[in-house]
């Protein structure tokens, strides 16, 4: 099996855990907004910029693990095999 092949299996089954880490049982998100340093809280809109940024947030340190597992290194633009 090619790199890019054992890659995209790896990243297929990764996306299919995701619901259960960014969604309560019921289906409601985890993360329910904004605290600033005064302890107010505001709820997230439905911008998709702020929804994005959540998301990219909130996954990354999956996505970490993921690239661990299976011999890759983050960078910039992409993920490559450490090789």
């Amino acid at each position: 099996m090619s790199i890019k092949a054992e890659f995209e299996t790896a990243l297929k089954e990764f996306v299919t855990t995701l619901q259960g880490y960014i969604s309560s049982e019921d289906g409601q998100w985890t993360i329910k907004g904004f605290i600033d340093v005064y302890k107010n809280v505001y709820t997230i809109s439905s911008d998709t910029k702020i929804i994005s940024k959540i998301l990219e947030i909130h996954i990354f340190p999956k996505l970490l693990e993921l690239s661990e597992k299976h011999g890759y290194k983050l960078g910039n633009l992409c993920i490559t095999p450490v090789i």
